[in-house]
């Protein structure tokens, strides 16, 4: 019998120590996870439908002084104004996205990424222009082994970075 709370205490140690010794891992692979959305979310907005697959359905969403809480009526807003605007210009518009800085925090199944972001604008057969510094902050939800962003703020840079 002492054999066997013996070994279930041996059997014990060497579950916590894996677990210490794994739990950064862990962490670093949600951190890296957590990065390639943010990179993602960048990169995809020449193509909003699919940033939309990045957002959970509750997302909310502040920028310019408005926040917007029915997720599904906001990208259709935001493709209808695209679609619109590459109209007037005559085809389609190309952004490039810049992110800076990107830093990124984990609380188990959340993570708040903040960064510096800008678009470098190219509408069709027309002259490029870039948008203000931006600030982002999103905070994202881990669903099984899936991120998907919560919550957007965008706010303007003032000052210096």
């Amino acid at each position: 019998m002492l054999n066997l709370v013996s070994d279930s205490r041996l059997g014990t140690v060497i579950v916590i120590l894996t677990g210490l010794i794994f739990a950064p891992l862990t962490f670093a692979d949600d951190a890296d996870d957590v990065m390639a959305i943010v990179y993602q979310y960048g990169d995809l907005e020449n193509n909003l439908e699919d940033q939309a697959k990045l957002m959970r359905s509750d997302r909310v969403y502040i920028t310019g002084g408005r926040r917007q809480t029915d997720e599904a009526k906001n990208m259709a807003n935001q493709i209808a104004g695209r679609k619109a605007a590459e109209a007037l210009n005559g085809g389609k518009t190309k952004f490039v996205t810049t992110i800076e800085g990107p830093m990124v925090s984990i609380h188990g199944d959340v993570a708040i990424a903040s960064f510096v972001r800008w678009w470098n604008v190219y509408p069709h057969e027309k002259a490029s222009n870039a948008s203000p510094l931006t600030w982002v902050t999103l905070v994202l939800v881990k669903e099984g082994s899936n991120w998907l962003i919560k919550h957007t703020h965008q706010s303007p840079v003032t000052g210096k970075i």
